[in-house]
Parts: C-alpha cells; sequence; structure tokens
C-alpha cells in the first residue's frame, strides 16, 4: 500500500473526489483508489528542515569561530608566506569548485529539497572571505567598503541566474543594500545628506530600481525565483524606506528633527498611505498575496504609527490599547472566517 505525507493525501482524495464527480470513474473505483494509500502522521520533511536548519546554524557559528576571528587563516598566511591576494585566490578556487559541485548535485537530483537548497551556504561564505581579501589587499581602496559590498552582490546575483539558487539570489539582495548605503556616506562624507537625500530617502531609487529591473525582466528567460527576488525586495524596500520617511522625513541629524513639527510631515503621510494602499490593490489585482500581505501590514504599521505621533499624549493609554486589542481581534476574525471558507472547499481526509 502507499504510503504518502498529509499534503500529498488532501492532492490525492481531493483528485479522486473530482474524478468521481466528474463521472470519469465509477463510485467502486473511487473507493478502491481511497482505500490504496495511507497517510504518515509523522512529517519527516518538517523534521528533516528543522534539522538542516539547525545544522546551517552551527555551520554559520563555525565559520564565524574559524574565520572571522581570522586566527586559523593567520596561521596559515605566516606558515605558507600567503599574502591576502593568495588567500583571496584559494578562495576563490574553492568557490568554484563548491558551485561546480552544486550544479552537479542538483543535475543528478533535480527534485527540491533542503540539503540542496541548502548546501549553497558553503559557497555563500567562500565567495564571502574571497571579496573580504580582496578587499583587505587592496585597503578597502581608502575605506570604501561599499564597492565590495557591491561587488559581493554582484558576484551572488550573477551565479544565482546562472545556477538558479534562491539562496544566493537573497545573499546578492542583502549585500546590495549595505552596499548602495555604504557607497553613498562614503561619497558624501562627512554631509549627511547624497544628492540631498537622507538615508530613508536615498533608499527610495534603490527600491524603485528593483522594480524596474523585475519589469525589464519580466518576459525573459531570467530564472522565476529571480524575478520574484527583485519584485518583492523592490517593494519591501520601498514600504520600509517609505515608513521610516513619513517619521523622519528629510532629516539628516537628531536635532533637525526634533526641530520639525511632526505635521510637517503629513504629505509624506499621505504619500505612502496611498503607497500602501497601491500596494494592496496590485496584490488584489493580479492575485499577488505576498505583495497584498506587505501592503496590509504595513497600512497597520502605517496607522498605529501616526497615533503614537499624533495622539499619545493627548488619549489614555487604555483607550489605545482597548482599540489595537479590537483591531486585532477583528483581523483574527477576518484570517479565520477566510480559513473556514478555505477548508469549506476542501474534501475532509479518509
Amino acid at each position: 500500500m502507499l504510503s504518502v505525507d498529509k499534503k500529498q493525501a488532501l492532492l490525492l482524495h481531493q483528485s479522486i473526489q473530482y474524478w468521481r464527480s466528474a463521472q470519469l470513474i465509477s463510485e467502486e473505483q473511487a473507493q478502491t483508489l481511497q482505500a490504496s494509500y495511507t497517510v504518515r502522521n509523522t512529517d519527516w520533511q518538517a523534521i528533516g528542515g528543522y534539522i538542516f536548519v539547525a545544522a546551517i546554524s552551527c555551520a554559520l557559528m563555525a565559520f564565524g569561530s574559524l574565520v572571522l576571528n581570522e586566527k586559523w587563516i593567520e596561521i596559515l598566511r605566516k606558515k605558507f608566506s600567503l599574502n591576502n591576494g593568495m588567500v583571496a585566490l584559494l578562495f576563490a578556487l574553492l568557490s568554484a569548485f563548491l558551485c561546480y559541485h552544486g550544479q552537479q548535485r542538483r543535475r543528478r537530483y533535480d527534485a527540491f529539497s533542503f540539503d540542496q537548497e541548502l548546501y549553497w551556504i558553503l559557497p555563500i561564505l567562500s565567495i564571502g572571505v574571497t571579496v573580504v581579501y580582496t578587499g583587505k589587499g587592496l585597503d578597502y581602496l581608502d575605506g570604501n567598503y561599499g564597492v565590495f559590498w557591491l561587488l559581493a552582490g554582484l558576484l551572488y546575483g550573477a551565479i544565482s541566474v546562472v545556477l538558479h539558487t534562491t539562496l544566493l539570489g537573497i545573499a546578492a539582495l542583502l549585500c546590495v543594500v549595505p552596499g548602495y548605503v555604504n557607497l553613498t556616506y562614503f561619497l558624501t562624507q562627512p554631509s549627511p545628506y547624497w544628492l540631498g537625500m537622507n538615508l530613508p530617502v536615498r533608499m527610495l531609487p534603490l527600491g524603485g530600481l528593483l522594480l524596474l529591473i523585475s519589469g525589464a525582466l519580466r518576459n525573459t528567460q531570467v530564472p522565476a525565483q529571480t524575478k520574484q527576488l527583485l519584485w518583492y525586495g523592490g517593494w519591501l524596500l520601498l514600504l520600509v524606506a517609505g515608513w521610516l520617511i513619513s517619521i523622519f522625513g528629510n532629516s539628516a541629524t537628531w536635532e533637525n528633527w526634533q526641530a520639525v513639527r511632526q505635521m510637517q510631515f503629513i504629505w509624506w503621510v499621505i504619500i505612502y498611505t496611498l503607497l500602501c494602499s497601491g500596494a494592496i490593490a496590485l496584490g488584489i489585482r493580479f492575485k499577488d498575496t505576498p505583495l497584498r500581505d506587505m501592503g496590509v501590514v504595513f497600512l497597520l504599521v502605517d496607522g498605529y504609527t501616526r497615533y503614537f505621533e499624533y495622539l499619545w499624549d493627548r488619549t489614555h493609554k487604555g483607550i489605545f490599547f482597548g482599540i489595537m486589542a479590537i483591531s486585532l481581534w477583528l483581523l483574527g476574525r477576518q484570517l479565520e472566517r477566510y480559513k473556514r471558507k478555505e477548508k469549506a472547499t476542501r474534501l475532509p481526509l479518509p
């Protein structure tokens, strides 16, 4: 008898019921098919996922203790008289081998697994060491760390596109953002503004650029996960930056912000509210659930932020938390209704 997990059993059950209702199979055949499999109670895939996450956490801690403090690398450097450039070259070769090995593994085992995806942590770490020692060899171009953050992001992004790996794409985005911030600060020292923009405002062009790139790649052969990372990464940057701008405006220092009344940021607040509403509308229009959910979450954050800005000193705290309790209860009630409605469309498992 076939043994399947709960998700697979649900799919099989729904398929059999559909075939029976469409009269593609008889009642007797449906009962025979229904009795041909059993449901496993233990979700080994979930347990395996937790184990792999724990393994990766240990690997990261090991990497931090062995590499980031540079003790063992320094021992090797002294023993073999290696300079920073040679260390970078050795780790570059190791990175190339790890990427090649990962691609071979993917060709042998085409199906998705945590083992295959989390393997890419190893080349991510190796490439990171390569970039760090390349920077050390060049004295970080007199402290211009942003260039090397962007270099790491470019390497991660290129490998992600070629090898179709989501984890490397996420690493690329996580490097591009601090690289962009570091580079703009380096170019404007000691001024806190870059082209007249403080930090939150200068994040808007980056988010918009990611969205433009995502749109330009829509009809290309670029992997779907890369397009999704650019799309959702761009929206996340826009929404986070917009929220910060609605609080701080274009103020660059704490003193400047303290000298400005919050009501002077009202236009920023209106624009940000429209941005969140636009994300929700787009998500509903194109059935983009993650975008819709991001819009809802940031719209709620926007509402509570406005309360703290304008009404915290004028409203009884009990009333505020009562409003929060009611709003969260209503949100939870709507989610429960949606869940019940979704379950009603599914037939129960045998």
